[in-house]
C-alpha cells in the first residue's frame, strides 16, 4: 500500500482532503488502510466518512470507516471503474469524534491505498464483495439454480 498522507484532525474540521491518489487502468476498486496513531483512550473514536472524489464526485461511492491502532482496511468501489483514475481521498470526521477533540484528545489517522479489480465483466458473471482475509483477493461465487 502506497501511503497516502496522515492528517491530525481539530474541532473545524468538515470534509478533509488527506491526499491524491490515481487508480490504476481499468481498476474499479480502492482498498484504504486507516491506523490511528494514537492509543484509544477510556472513549471510543466514532467512525468518519472515507471517499474517493474524482473530477466527477464520489464515483466509486463513500464509506463509514472506522479506525484502530493496528489499521483497518476499508473498500471503496461500486462495481465499475470510475470515469476519471485521479482524484483525492477524503475523510469527514463525525461529531461525536469532533466533541473529543475539542476537550483536548487528539486524534491522528494515516491513510494508505492501492487499487485493483474486484468486478468481473461478461455473461453470467457475478460481481462480488467477498474477500479472502488471507490475502486480500475477492472470492469466488458459486451460483445456484433450484429447479
Amino acid at each position: 500500500m502506497q501511503v497516502i498522507g496522515t492528517h491530525t484532525f481539530v474541532p473545524t474540521d468538515n470534509v478533509v482532503t488527506i491526499g491524491a491518489f490515481t487508480l490504476g487502468e481499468n481498476d474499479d476498486t480502492i482498498w484504504v488502510e486507516i491506523t490511528q496513531d494514537q492509543v484509544t483512550g477510556p472513549w471510543p473514536w466514532s467512525y468518519g466518512i472515507l471517499g474517493f472524489r474524482s473530477a466527477f464526485g464520489y464515483e466509486l461511492g463513500t464509506v463509514k470507516a472506522f479506525s484502530k491502532p493496528e489499521g483497518v482496511i476499508q473498500r471503496l468501489g461500486v462495481g465499475r471503474p470510475p470515469l476519471e483514475r485521479s482524484g483525492v481521498i477524503t475523510f469527514q470526521p463525525r461529531s461525536f469524534n469532533l466533541a473529543w477533540i475539542r476537550q483536548g484528545n487528539p486524534w491522528t489517522l494515516t491513510f494508505a491505498a492501492e487499487s485493483g479489480v474486484t468486478a468481473g465483466t461478461g455473461v453470467g458473471v457475478v460481481s462480488n464483495s467477498f474477500v479472502d482475509a488471507a490475502n486480500g483477493n475477492g472470492l469466488p461465487l458459486t451460483r445456484i439454480t433450484f429447479p
